[in-house]
């Protein structure tokens, strides 16, 4: 057994019943393409109860460690981990390695508690002389005093098979679904401060992501265009690689500037983009399409003119924003790290051409009425053709503070 071991838990997988084992090789499958280049100091090994164990098969430098720390903290599908030590069976080793470990966070508490679990039921003792004699001698070796009620640092013991772990921080994941697991979307990315976050929910529910990004260049900066590829690296992080289709959309409001009603452009201008995302999504094999719509956050986000919007494309619309309130985006965008992006200062192409008095209760039959003054078939083919596919990798990551 290696020294140390990286323990990952689960708990929405562990409640799959018989699908649990797809979920799990699918998680092992996204931590080892995110691991590559730490591939040397891992080995992955098997799933225990609501766990997987990966050793760690030679010493790890620090900086290398918070790397490793970080890639997992962000993998959808984890809810915690943590990095234990670990020793044989025999009483003895396993006070001297407990000891070591609570000696390193010595200067980090004053009161302890040991909890100890004997899962080998073989051992010549039992978990409550492991806790009293840890305890005992952490109290004499170290003078932290024993408090089971509240203590300040808690000592985690389990003998298992023929070995021991030891650990004492958990660290909290993202939880969630693995990607990959419930199939394939096109996520609506803008510059703003909801679709990452749209995004990021529809990944962590287990979603495969191809983002579609709609500018209006060169009416509007092509640092919007940076912009969004910044967005899109940060959210790597938790998926890995994104592709990003990138599709001007300038000529498309120029034709409804031109020939429909004025009140209705942004409804319109939604309804090709959605037409324009089921494209790209029978392209990517994709099954559903995301969009950052908050219920009443704006004018095209009302009850009205989201089914309006929604009546142009036969796929699956997702919301995973429908019902949170701004605050509540703005707490999670800044958790994900995509805020300070997002506030950065853009042209959006949905605000190039935004009316004076938008119209907030479309009716369908108007809208369509006025869908067909245009081409729209032929408007998206053009787009298509024109639009730019960038793969954004994972492999300078920007961490959050």
């Amino acid at each position: 057994m290696t020294q140390k071991i990286l323990i990952i838990n689960f708990e929405e997988i562990y409640l799959k019943g018989k699908n649990q084992k797809i979920f799990i090789k699918q998680l092992v499958r996204n931590l080892k393409r995110k691991l590559t280049k730490y591939q040397d100091y891992l080995q992955f090994t098997k799933a225990q109860g609501g766990s997987y164990f990966i050793e760690i098969i030679k010493e790890i430098p620090k900086d290398i460690l918070e790397d490793i720390v970080h890639i997992v903290k962000n993998t959808p599908g984890i809810t915690g981990f943590y990095v234990a030590d670990t020793a044989g069976i025999n009483m003895d080793e396993i006070i001297e390695k407990a000891v070591a470990h609570a000696q390193r966070y010595a200067g980090t508490f004053n009161s302890f508690a040991v909890v100890a679990k004997r899962i080998n039921k073989s051992v010549p003792f039992d978990s409550m002389r492991i806790g009293r004699e840890v305890g005992s001698a952490i109290n004499e070796r170290l003078g932290k005093k024993v408090d089971l009620t509240r203590p300040d640092f808690k000592l985690h013991i389990k003998v298992r098979g023929q070995y021991t772990i030891i650990y004492s921080k958990i660290i909290p994941g993202i939880g969630g679904l693995p990607v990959g697991t419930s199939g394939k979307a096109i996520a609506m990315l803008s510059g703003g401060i909801d679709s990452p976050v749209s995004t990021f929910m529809a990944m962590n529910r287990g979603l495969h992501i191809t983002a579609a990004h709609f500018h209006s260049v060169p009416k509007t900066s092509p640092q919007s265009i940076e912009k969004v590829k910044m967005l899109a690296r940060q959210l790597t992080k938790f998926q890995g690689q994104i592709k990003l289709y990138l599709i001007p959309v300038l000529d498309i409001q120029e034709a409804i500037a031109k020939h429909t009603d004025s009140r209705l452009r942004l409804i319109l201008l939604r309804r090709i983009m959605l037409k324009a995302g089921e494209a790209i999504a029978r392209q990517e094999k994709a099954k559903a399409l995301i969009t950052g719509d908050s219920l009443g956050q704006v004018a095209s986000q009302t009850l009205e003119n989201m089914k309006a919007t929604e009546a142009a494309t036969n796929m699956l619309v997702l919301r995973p924003l429908v019902a949170l309130d701004k605050k509540h985006i703005i707490q999670t965008a800044q958790q994900i790290g995509t805020f300070e992006i997002s506030i950065l200062p853009h042209d959006d192409a949905c605000g190039l051409f935004t009316p004076k008095s938008p119209e907030t209760k479309a009716q369908l039959k108007y809208v369509e009425e006025q869908c067909r003054k245009l081409p729209v078939d032929e408007l998206i083919s053009q787009a298509l053709a024109k639009s730019e596919i960038v793969i954004i990798s994972d492999t300078s990551l920007i961490k959050p503070d």
